[in-house]
């Protein structure tokens, strides 16, 4: 015996099949009339299934994101920038009024690194706003870097990172993406602080423990060519206070191939030392560091200081 179509499509055509046998048996304008509504209905039903089916929703999805983010914002006009918001605005209302149906649609597009570099960015930023499940947070922070910060306000990507740090997500990835953009600045208005690149990477990376990320600030120092970039590499590892950060720092120094600005940034860093008062602490430096790493949570010129200010206490005991 065969089996049953196993499809809500094959099923309703298989019915269309046996609607149409019977009405063989049926005469004159009443079998045509009768027919042409049968097969009016089952047109509707298959297309209403397809529609609604979970891979029929994906590919909607995709052809939606893959149209509405063809563009990159850097490269429109106030006006062209001003019509794709409102676009935009339209399709967030829409995936957040339903967050049951977008939700798996959203992450599977996030996960598709083919998809344009600003809804990597946007994307992320509507998953966090209708989701609030660690996992899909990480999907997000995933994403994020793939962004190309020239059409991403540099003050919101700091925040965001900065965000994923403090919440104890490991952010290295997210962090050293803005070394591919040496004139990266945030503005923080409630503290009238500018950030620019070097400190702005600090505020991604110390909130996370330092062997969370001395490592690929390593790595990327062998490669980095601009000195901009390498100058906040070599702050970053100055202030971890790591015996792998002075190797590093140091076999940078000797190397005649680098920049010698750069080379003599690293040498006044090395050079540095810490004051008697300082010194006066009875806190151990693992105490020194979990001290700083949670004042950095807070984005202000007061928490800089402070932060500052132990680093020297942490350099009194190197």
């Amino acid at each position: 015996m065969s089996s049953w179509p196993s499809s809500k499509a094959t099923r309703v055509l298989a019915a269309l099949y046996r609607i149409g046998w019977s009405l063989k048996r049926q005469s004159g304008h009443m079998q045509r009339s009768l027919f042409a509504l049968a097969v009016f209905t089952a047109v509707l039903l298959v297309g209403r299934t397809e529609a609604q089916s979970p891979q029929g929703d994906a590919t909607a999805f995709h052809s939606k994101v893959a149209s509405l983010y063809s563009f990159e914002p850097h490269k429109l006009t106030s006006q062209q920038i001003e019509a794709k918001s409102k676009v935009l605005d339209d399709f967030w209302s829409e995936v957040k009024a339903d967050p049951k149906r977008y939700l798996p649609l959203l992450r599977n597009e996030l996960r598709d690194d083919r998809n344009s570099a600003f809804f990597s960015y946007d994307g992320s930023k509507l998953l966090l706003a209708i989701s609030e499940e660690r996992n899909d947070r990480a999907v997000a922070l995933e994403a994020i870097p793939r962004a190309d910060l020239q059409g991403v306000q540099h003050t919101d990507y700091l925040r965001t990172v900065h965000w994923f740090a403090r919440s104890g997500f490991h952010t290295t990835k997210a962090a050293l993406r803005i070394l591919d953009y040496p004139d990266f600045k945030a503005f923080i208005v409630q503290h009238a602080l500018t950030l620019g690149q070097n400190y702005s990477l600090i505020y991604m990376l110390f909130p996370m423990r330092d062997s969370d990320f001395v490592p690929a600030l390593i790595d990327r120092l062998n490669t980095e060519t601009s000195v901009v970039s390498q100058k906040s590499i070599l702050l970053a590892l100055w202030y971890s206070m790591t015996a792998e950060a002075k190797a590093a720092a140091a076999r940078f120094i000797s190397d005649a191939s680098k920049s010698e600005e750069a080379r003599n940034y690293a040498k006044e860093l090395a050079q540095r030392k810490a004051s008697i008062t300082s010194a006066l602490t009875i806190s151990t430096a693992q105490q020194l560091k979990e001290e700083r790493r949670k004042v950095m949570y807070r984005l202000s010129d007061e928490a800089l200081l402070e932060f500052d200010s132990l680093t020297l206490k942490l350099l009194a005991k190197q």
